[in-house]
């Protein structure tokens, strides 16, 4: 599937976090254990019944690239579609805009186990009312006309592995990022591990990015464009297929559909400065062959735009940039 939209962690985030496959490297909740000695529970748990593929890291990491793309290392593409809100705290929740694109890229397996992940992904905000690619857009929230730039990540390359660095040297560096091992969050050696869902024959896997991260435009200098010296940001997915096909050992690549869910500061094209308030976005995904199947509409602007995002990407050195890294590269700040 397709791998975040929006990458405000440097290049270490994506060797710990599975985008499309994003998994949160292993860091413990703050009170998780006095809050576990505090709880009370019931004899029922309403837990999926153990697994030995599931619940061991490298067959929760196969099963995730299974289910997103393909452990053989073929070429696959992500589709996404959506809205985004504004929620305001005391304000009724209000929507934006729309947003469409589609991702490209391969997972290709290593000799120790771990996986290379070649992705890049467009995507172009959308008028709430025909559809239509937004170019400038008057932001209901300040009133203020905008410049929409389109979502334009050139590299979202990553190394997959069966377990996660140590959290203590990316707290060092200011990243501070949620656990997402909740059935094992206290391993020292960090293994990798998302949350799933079973009923019947649908698998469903979880895996989420939130964290705080340091913001590439600092307020002092790049002002409206500026929500603060940090990124608080949330990004949820979920990724559904068949849990049959998943454990076939002979399956490399399970037919899947899903969705993403993001809560995050407004956009740097925005001009909302550190106004109060957050961009709430929900969307539907669906694994892909590649361009061809992606609607006529959406190739024939991206070919106008970004034509070169419609190839897959094959260069694993390309450095990865956030939609704020991009908005940082290509504009200039305010005298």
């Amino acid at each position: 599937m397709f791998t975040s939209m929006f990458r405000p962690l440097p290049q270490g985030r994506r060797s710990f976090l599975i985008g499309a496959g994003v998994a949160a490297a292993s860091l413990p909740f703050i009170g998780a254990a006095d809050a576990a000695e505090a709880e009370t529970t019931s004899d029922i748990s309403l837990s999926p019944p153990p697994n030995a593929v599931f619940d061991s890291p490298k067959g929760m990491l196969d099963t995730y690239i299974k289910l997103a793309g393909d452990i053989s290392g073929k070429n696959y593409g992500g589709f996404y579609s959506g809205h985004a809100f504004a929620w305001i705290p005391g304000k009724m929740i209000q929507p934006l805009f729309g947003f469409t694109g589609f991702g490209l890229g391969s997972d290709r397996p290593q000799p120790d186990g771990s996986y290379h992940h070649f992705w890049h992904e467009v995507g172009f905000y959308t008028d709430l009312r025909t559809g239509k690619v937004l170019e400038t857009w008057v932001n209901p929230l300040n009133g203020v006309k905008c410049d929409v730039m389109p979502i334009s990540n050139r590299s979202v390359n990553l190394t997959f592995s069966a377990h996660y660095p140590d959290p203590a040297m990316l707290a060092k560096l200011g990243y501070h990022i949620m656990n997402q091992n909740f059935a094992n969050p206290d391993d020292p050696t960090h293994p990798y591990g998302l949350p799933y869902s079973v009923i019947g024959d649908q698998l469903s896997v979880f895996a989420d990015s939130v964290g705080v991260v340091p913001n590439p435009l600092t307020p002092a200098v790049w002002k409206a464009a500026s929500t603060g010296p940090t990124i608080s940001v949330g990004e949820f997915y979920m990724v559904t297929g068949s849990r049959r096909a998943a454990l076939d050992p002979a399956v490399t690549n399970v037919p899947s559909t899903g969705s993403w869910t993001r809560l995050g500061p407004y956009l740097p094209w925005m001009m909302m400065g550190e106004a109060p308030g957050h961009l709430f976005y929900r969307s539907t995904t669906k694994k892909i062959t590649g361009p061809s199947a992606l609607p006529k509409s959406l190739v024939a602007y991206t070919e106008k735009t970004y034509p070169e995002w419609l190839e897959f990407p094959n260069d694993f050195s390309v450095p990865i940039e956030s939609s704020w890294e991009v908005y940082k590269r290509t504009h200039t700040p305010p005298a």
